[in-house]
């Protein structure tokens, strides 16, 4: 761990805010989402133009993501972090005083911008600071928030909704982006100590060099992959439960909360294996052909079948990122903000993506909809493993010697 990384904060501290700072896209996505019904009727819109909001955050966090890596390492962490959380808790404020949808829906997308500064700085502070075993380990942690996240946030949102109404949903994530403000500020300016020069123009081109890695980038579809059948799922899971199924508010939030312990026990099961890198990447295709197979045949018997069916895929997704992601950051020296863009945005926008293909097929079909969805990921899963083979598994790390 290098001195200048925890000069101001310390280690504790850097790694909460690390950790904060991680959570903050997947838990921002979708924490209103049992509180649909009740801002269709504050909004006087139908569930279509709401559902906006949920994608555009999507679409947007992604491309700010991108974007914004390659000039934090050519500004430094501490200015984009404090620009793009002034801009996130600001935003979330005013989500809460609107009342207009179309307005609603451009704040969710300022929303999103901030945001995405917030996750490209975890990934890359985590590089500047930390280094070997430590880590690994915290890339681990932040690789299973980021995949926990989109399914625990309308568990967090219908606990605040309940209480306090759906505006809560904001207030309590610009309290959280408040707290990142005041930690991103004690920061060294220094960070990181090796800065892009050049233009703008020239630090956004470090994209186009991490792309290019045929490697990296084939390596990071396959352990991303599974994200966009996870999100199909979240993003039609309150129909599935709630209109399908009879659950209550309260009870769908809990099955998603339960099919987040599962995961998190069956992923457990696989780290405790021991495996190599090569047996980790059998046991993610498996378990991804396991939630497809389940998800077409037995999801539909009932609630807890279909809770089930989608827990082997969101452990193959913990499992993948979090041996993966150590993998990816250790592959390119320097670049590490836009290492991390490059990963994030590949995460949001296949999650953008499967949402998109979910919510398009016909309300009675939801699930074969995330079934097929399962199906795609397998299918782009085993062809990226194909091509990886085929040119000697050129990612660094990746097979042991």
């Amino acid at each position: 761990m290098t001195l200048l990384g925890i000069m101001r904060l310390g280690t504790g501290p850097l790694m909460f805010l690390i950790i904060l700072l991680s959570v903050f896209g997947p838990l921002s996505t979708d924490m209103y989402l049992s509180g649909l019904p009740q801002m269709v009727l504050d909004f006087d819109t139908d569930e279509a133009t709401l559902n906006m909001s949920l994608y555009m955050f999507m679409l947007v966090l992604s491309f700010s993501i991108l974007i914004m890596g390659p000039i934090s390492d050519k500004y430094g962490r501490k200015r984009i972090l404090i620009l793009t959380m002034t801009i996130y808790v600001l935003s979330n404020l005013a989500c809460c005083f609107v009342d207009n949808i179309w307005l609603f829906i451009l704040l969710r997308m300022v929303q999103a911008f901030g945001g995405a500064g917030a996750m490209v700085s975890a990934f890359a502070l985590i590089k500047d600071c930390f280094e070997g075993p430590e880590r690994a380990r915290i890339l681990s942690i932040t690789a299973t928030l980021g995949i926990l996240g989109p399914m625990l946030s309308p568990v967090i949102g219908t606990v605040l909704i309940n209480a306090y109404g759906w505006h809560s949903t904001f207030y309590a994530p610009a309290l959280v982006g408040m707290t990142c403000l005041v930690m991103g500020a004690m920061l060294p300016g220094s960070l990181p100590e090796e800065r892009l020069s050049g233009t703008i123009m020239s630090s956004l081109g470090r994209l186009g060099a991490v792309v290019r890695d045929k490697g990296f980038t084939m390596f990071m579809m396959m352990i991303c992959i599974f994200t966009m059948a996870q999100l199909a799922y979240i993003s039609v899971s309150s129909y599935i439960y709630q209109e399908n199924f009879g659950l209550s508010t309260t009870e769908y939030s809990l099955a998603l909360c339960g099919a987040c312990i599962l995961a998190l026990v069956l992923s457990n099961i696989v780290r405790r294996l021991g495996l190599s890198n090569m047996g980790v990447v059998k046991v993610v295709f498996a378990l991804g052909i396991l939630s497809m197979v389940m998800m077409a045949t037995v999801a539909h018997f009932g609630w807890l079948w279909f809770m089930l069916s989608i827990v082997p895929c969101c452990s193959n997704t913990i499992t993948a990122r979090a041996f993966g992601y150590v993998i990816l950051m250790n592959h390119h020296d320097g670049d590490n903000g836009s290492v991390s863009s490059v990963l994030n945005f590949n995460t949001f926008i296949l999650a953008f993506f499967g949402m998109i293909i979910a919510s398009n097929f016909p309300s009675d079909m939801f699930i074969m909809a995330i079934a097929a969805v399962l199906a795609i990921c397998c299918t782009i899963f085993v062809v990226m493993w194909y091509l990886l083979r085929k040119n000697g598994y050129p990612v660094k790390g990746l097979v042991e010697s």
